[in-house]
Formats: structure tokens, C-alpha cells, sequence
């Protein structure tokens, strides 16, 4: 998938995932993926914010309203980490 692809769709987490919040930190287990995941700090927050279809630039907005952060400086961290997290399928494109 292209950067733009990643970008301008809207996300959304894998509803197969079973997730439990801890202690400002998301642990996961991927029935499909037979794994565990953990993320907490900023993750942990888009990980939340991933429970409704948000694009990247919506989500690099909420990241800067919650860790006082510009937009713009941290869009493409946002954009890597949506890509991770399509890599392993834990997100899917929002019909």
C-alpha cells in the first residue's frame, strides 16, 4: 500500500482483536495473528481513538490536542504506526 493509501483512508481496529485496557496500557491478543501485543503512551492512545474510523490527519490531531504536540510534526509518525499495525492486520480500512 502506497503512503497516500495510508494517509487518506479511514482506519479502524480489527473488531476480531481482543483488547484490555491496563494501567494506560492496550495488551491485545490476535486470534488470527496468534500473538500478544502491548502498546501504551501514544500507541495506547491511538489504539483508543481507533475504536471509531479516523484518517491519519484526524489522528495526528487528536495526538497533538492530548500530548501538546503539533499536527503536522507528527503525522508521519502516525502514518508508520498505521502502517505497522496494518502490517500485522490489527487495522482495517472503514467501510
Amino acid at each position: 500500500m502506497r503512503r497516500t493509501e495510508t494517509t487518506e483512508t479511514r482506519w479502524v481496529r480489527d473488531p476480531a482483536l481482543h483488547a484490555v485496557e491496563m494501567d494506560a496500557e492496550f495488551v491485545m491478543m490476535g486470534v488470527q495473528q496468534g500473538e500478544y501485543y502491548a502498546v501504551k503512551g501514544v500507541a495506547a492512545a491511538l489504539w483508543r481513538h481507533l475504536a471509531e474510523p479516523h484518517d491519519v490527519a484526524e489522528l495526528a490531531a487528536l495526538v497533538a490536542e492530548e500530548y501538546d504536540v503539533s499536527a503536522d510534526g507528527c503525522r508521519g509518525d502516525v502514518a508508520a504506526f498505521i502502517d505497522q499495525l496494518r502490517a500485522k492486520g490489527m487495522v482495517q480500512a472503514a467501510g
